[in-house]
């Protein structure tokens, strides 16, 4: 098929279609026929592309290998790989989560590792990679940022950004820096509620704005506008992604940013609460943004940014602006080439492997009593995983690994808040005679979960599990929980991926690990 690439040679229906990119699930894909024919007809109605979520790596490149050679004109697809594909796929290398390269201060590590994520993407088809995070996490109790962010001050999040920038983009994968203008001081997950910024416009171009003013500076893909309000900037109170005066007055005149400005999702409850799906595409493109991400009715959203256009000349002009800048995008990408990728994502996977293990292993702290670490042989230990939800698959791989490495005497359990006083009381009396206590908590930053904190509940156990014994507390996410959770060492991997958790093994054992 004869591959389109001009503005002028697209339909105004076509024009509407290339701002919009839709959610996509190979699982979907191929287990529902009804959602493949709907799929199908998106790509034949000429939407800009789709979002990855699940599936596994093979499915996933041959669902988009499959939906290009239907493309009149090529997609685009994207996918939040922040810390690699597992993040939405169940295969590819897991990487360490942003603070831990941030802990790790090593820019050429966190460039390395940016790169390889990106050449895994491109193998599969996604030349565009939503990731670095921008925003510095000010604020302990955030829910949402947590861990995906570099780190709390400006300056560390704008080197480690910079260069996860580079990298992605230095294999020819779009980065996308997020979330604009600054989503790390807030208290409220967007996902569910709005969140407010309290902030002056001198404080946010004090630190907010720091690295999103250098990502421009670099070059930057592309910049995601979070849903989030900042009455400094909008004194009306809309999200920055349907502002005008923080899209159009602040980041294309004030910062002077001509890249891709997408939104971040539009099926979030920060927008769908307080907008219809026709309502948010009219107020996002009118505000300056060029691609909308994720409407809830892709449909709908395709007719509505058409009857806009054909009526408004003006807003017609602007978005064809988009539509140049999604098309010189796709040839950037060398969608335009017709060229599949030849390589196999499993001759990537050992030297990405030991890559991200190295990157792990430099970014894991310890504080407290040394002595406690590497654990000494003979002495008796009693473990224990806290969970933040029903997934007991990275505590079961900790345990696994950790008595594979250790020839101490392990008694293990794992608690979350459904654990009943029996159980709790089973628990104590096994440990009883345990020389250390080793607590691992698995809490990290979730959509829609709204805290990353521990309730009173787990506070307290934790608390009546050690009483009166040598404590290790291992923390694979949420690293403040370290101020709440005593225990005599801390042991922080900033990540629950599984060479962040491999690294804590080998810095709990002591055994030695040579990564090339």
């Amino acid at each position: 098929m004869k591959k389109i690439t001009e503005l002028n040679d697209l339909t105004q229906r076509q024009i509407a279609a290339q701002c919009i990119i839709g959610r996509l699930s190979s699982d979907d894909y191929y287990e529902n026929l009804d959602y493949r024919e709907n799929i199908k007809s998106l790509v034949k109605s000429g939407i800009g592309g789709f979002c990855i979520f699940k599936g596994t790596a093979n499915d996933t490149k041959k669902m988009i290998d499959e939906l290009q050679s239907l493309a009149e004109f090529p997609l685009i697809f994207c996918a939040d790989f922040e810390h690699g594909l597992p993040m939405r796929l169940r295969d590819g290398t897991a990487f360490p989560h942003a603070m831990a390269f941030g802990n790790a201060d090593d820019y050429e590590m966190t460039f390395q590792c940016a790169r390889a994520i990106s050449e895994e993407a491109k193998t599969i088809g996604i030349n565009w990679n939503l990731a670095p995070v921008c925003d510095i996490n000010s604020n302990p109790e955030n829910p949402i940022i947590n861990i995906r962010s570099f780190g709390e001050n400006s300056e560390k999040v704008e080197k480690h950004s910079s260069a996860y920038i580079k990298g992605t983009q230095s294999v020819n994968v779009m980065s996308c820096a997020k979330h604009f203008p600054g989503h790390g001081d807030t208290l409220v997950d967007s996902h569910l509620f709005l969140p407010s910024l309290n902030k002056s416009r001198e404080e946010l171009y004090s630190v907010e704005l720091i690295p999103f003013i250098n990502a421009i500076n670099e070059g930057v893909s592309s910049i995601m506008i979070g849903h989030l309000s900042i009455p400094s900037l909008d004194n009306i109170g809309l999200p920055a992604s349907l502002s005008p005066k923080i899209i159009t007055d602040l980041l294309k005149k004030e910062l002077k940013y001509n890249g891709l400005i997408i939104t971040d999702a539009l099926d979030m409850n920060s927008i769908t609460s307080n907008y219809t799906n026709t309502q948010a595409i009219d107020m996002l493109f009118n505000a300056g943004a060029d691609i909308a991400l994720l409407p809830p009715d892709i449909d709908e959203a395709i007719n509505k940014l058409e009857e806009l256009i054909t009526n408004d000349f003006n807003l017609l002009q602007q978005v064809k602006i988009s539509v140049n800048k999604i098309l010189e995008a796709k040839k950037w990408c060398g969608l335009f080439e017709n060229k599949y990728q030849q390589i196999n994502l499993n001759e990537l996977a050992e030297k990405n492997g030991k890559l991200a293990l190295k990157a792990a292993i430099k970014s894991v702290s310890v504080i407290g009593e040394s002595m406690l670490i590497p654990i000494k042989e003979k002495l008796t230990i009693g473990g224990f995983a806290f969970i933040q939800d029903d997934d007991i698959q990275p505590g079961v791989l900790f345990f696994k690994m950790l008595a594979q490495a250790l020839e101490n005497d392990c008694d293990f359990g794992f608690i979350n808040e459904e654990i009943s006083e029996d159980d709790l009381n089973s628990f104590k009396e096994g440990i009883e005679k345990s020389d250390i206590i080793l607590l691992a908590f698995f809490y990290k930053a979730k959509a829609y979960k709204g805290t990353v904190n521990l309730t009173e509940k787990i506070r307290q156990i934790a608390g009546e599990i050690s009483k009166n014994k040598k404590t290790i507390i291992v923390l694979f996410g949420n690293p403040y929980l370290k101020d709440v959770i005593q225990g005599d060492t801390y042991l922080l991997t900033y990540s629950d991926s599984l060479p962040s958790i491999a690294a804590s093994i080998v810095t709990l054992s002591g055994r030695q690990l040579f990564v090339e």
